[in-house]
C-alpha cells in the first residue's frame, strides 16, 4: 500500500474542500492550553508570606458578592461545553462522510455532513463508549494496584518501606506499559470502526468487530499508517508550537510590566491563531484515515493496465456487462463441382457451290 501516496490524496481533499475546515475544528479533539504565571513582588520582609492569603481572601469575597454571576457565568460554559461535544461527535462522522463524497467525485455540501453526523450520532457517540469506558476504568484499577503498596502502609498507620516503592516503580512500569499498548489498539479500533458505522451503516458491535478484522489481518498496513500519523502530529505540534511560544513570550513581557489588558489581548489573539490550524491538521487525519479505509476496506481500486485475457473487476453496484455472443463455426467449404464438359462443336458446314454458267451446263 503506498502510504505516502495516501497521505499526498488526503492533503489534495483537505486543500481543495475548505469546507472540511469547518468540521475539523469541532472533530479535531484539540483542547486549548492554558498557562498560569505568577510574579513575586518581594518588596517587604513581612507582607510576603501574606500576600497570597489576602488574595485568595479577596477573591472569595468577590465571589460571595457576585455569586449569582459566578452561577450564571458556570452554568453559561457547562451549557456550551455540553453543545461542543454533540457537535464534535456529529462533525466526527460527517467528516468522514463527506471525504468519502470527495473520492466518489461527489457534491461536498456542508448540509449534507452535518446531516450524515447528526444521523450517525448514536453509533458514533457508542463506538467511543464501549471503547474507552473500559479503558478509563482499567487505567484507573493499574493506577490503584501500583499505589497501593505505598497506600496501604499509611492507612495502616505504618510507614512504607524500599519493598514498596519497589513494587510501585514496578506496577506502573509494568502497567504503563500495557496501557499504553491497549491505548494505542483502542484508538485504531475507534478511528476504524466510525468510518464502517458511517460508511457501511454498521452497528455498533459491527462496526468494531470489523475494524478489529481489519487490524488482525492488515497489521502491518495499519501499523505503518499510525507511524506515519505519528509523524505528522509531532511535526504539526513542532511548527505550532514554535509558533505559539512567540504569542507566549509576548504575554509574560506583558505580565512583568503590569500591562494585564495587553496580555488579555495577546492571549486572545493566540487563541485565534491556534484556531485555522487546528482546524486544517484534524480535517486532514481524518482525511488522511478516511482514504487509507478505503483502501484497506477495496472500495478504491488502482485502475492497472489490461493484460491480455484479463477483466478488471467491476466497481460495488456496477451493472454486469452482457457477454458478447459467441461466434458462428466456420462453415466447411463446399466440394468443388464436377468440371461440365463443354458441348461438342459441330463442323463448320461446307461453302455453298458457285452458280454454274451456261458452259458449265452445256
Amino acid at each position: 500500500m503506498d502510504h505516502i501516496g495516501i497521505l499526498k490524496r488526503a492533503w489534495h481533499i483537505t486543500w481543495r474542500y475548505r469546507i472540511l475546515w469547518l468540521f475539523g475544528l469541532f472533530a479535531g479533539g484539540a483542547g486549548g492550553g492554558s498557562g498560569g504565571g505568577g510574579s513575586s513582588n518581594i518588596s517587604g520582609s513581612g507582607d510576603v508570606d501574606w500576600l497570597p492569603m489576602r488574595e485568595i481572601e479577596r477573591v472569595g469575597w468577590w465571589i460571595q458578592d457576585n455569586i449569582a454571576l459566578v452561577v450564571a457565568v458556570a452554568a453559561f460554559f457547562a451549557v456550551l461545553g455540553f453543545g461542543m461535544f454533540i457537535l464534535s461527535i456529529a462533525a466526527k462522522g460527517g467528516l468522514v462522510f463527506l471525504v468519502n463524497e470527495a473520492e466518489e467525485q461527489r457534491p461536498v455540501r456542508g448540509m449534507d455532513g452535518w446531516a450524515a453526523g447528526f444521523r450517525n450520532w448514536l453509533k458514533v457517540f457508542g463506538i467511543g463508549f464501549v471503547l474507552f469506558v473500559p479503558y478509563i476504568v482499567l487505567v484507573v484499577l493499574v493506577l490503584f494496584a501500583s499505589l497501593a503498596p505505598i497506600v496501604a502502609p499509611f492507612i495502616s498507620g505504618g510507614q512504607p518501606g524500599l519493598e514498596a516503592f519497589a513494587g510501585m516503580c514496578g506496577g506502573l512500569a509494568l502497567g504503563g506499559l500495557m496501557l499504553l499498548l491497549l491505548g494505542i489498539l483502542v484508538g485504531l479500533l475507534d478511528t476504524l470502526a466510525v468510518r464502517h458505522a458511517v460508511l457501511d451503516s454498521s452497528g455498533v458491535f459491527g462496526s468494531i468487530g470489523s475494524a478489529w478484522r481489519d487490524v488482525r489481518i492488515r497489521f502491518k498496513d495499519v501499523f505503518v499508517m499510525w507511524l506515519l500519523m505519528i509523524a505528522v502530529g509531532l511535526a504539526f505540534g513542532v511548527l505550532v508550537g514554535f509558533a505559539a511560544a512567540l504569542f507566549v513570550f509576548g504575554i509574560v513581557a506583558a505580565v512583568f510590566a503590569e500591562e494585564l489588558v495587553v496580555a488579555a489581548a495577546i492571549g486572545f489573539a493566540l487563541f485565534l491563531f491556534l484556531l485555522l490550524p487546528t482546524a486544517i491538521y484534524g480535517a486532514f487525519t481524518s482525511a488522511a484515515w478516511t482514504v487509507f479505509f478505503r483502501r484497506l476496506t477495496g472500495r478504491e481500486v488502482v485502475e492497472a493496465a489490461p493484460r491480455p485475457g484479463y477483466t478488471p473487476p467491476l466497481a460495488p453496484g456496477a451493472p454486469t456487462p452482457v457477454p458478447p455472443a459467441a461466434p458462428a463455426p466456420p462453415v466447411a467449404p463446399a466440394p468443388p463441382a464436377a468440371p461440365v464438359e463443354p458441348p461438342p462443336v459441330a463442323p463448320p458446314a461446307a461453302p455453298p457451290a458457285p452458280p454454274r454458267t451456261p458452259e458449265d451446263r452445256e
